[in-house]
């Protein structure tokens, strides 16, 4: 008998076997959707930035500015999501705590702009 034939049905399976624990694992895990927000307000109006969350989710206070020189008043960013309604100094973190609306504005003195992160 010639060995050939008993390598190549040998050869066929392995690659059979391996290509079905190959595709098992094929699937990978989708990173965290990231969701930014800018809100602005200028001449005392409000300028609001909504987002809808499909879950719980944290919500950070990125940045804002203002275009008064040295603002004596502390400026925020104002955060009302499912679970939470408050102000958020720079950096600082809050929880949404379910599906619904999340609305970014700005708290200071001046004209003003802000921005918060949703991931």
């Amino acid at each position: 008998m010639n060995i050939r034939y008993f390598v190549l049905p040998i050869f066929l399976l392995a690659a059979a076997i391996f290509s079905f624990t190959a595709q098992s694992n094929a699937q990978r895990a989708r990173p965290a959707k990231v969701t930014s927000l800018q809100a602005t307000r200028d001449s005392g109006v409000q300028h609001p930035a909504t987002a809808e969350i499909a879950g719980p989710v944290p919500i950070t206070c990125l940045s804002i500015f203002s275009e008064t020189p040295n603002p004596q008043a502390a400026m925020s960013c104002h955060i009302t999501a499912p679970g939470f309604t408050g102000n958020l100094n720079k950096g600082e973190k809050a929880n949404a705590s379910g599906a619904g609306t999340v609305t970014l504005t700005c708290n200071g003195p001046g004209n003003l702009r802000c921005s918060a992160r949703i991931n």
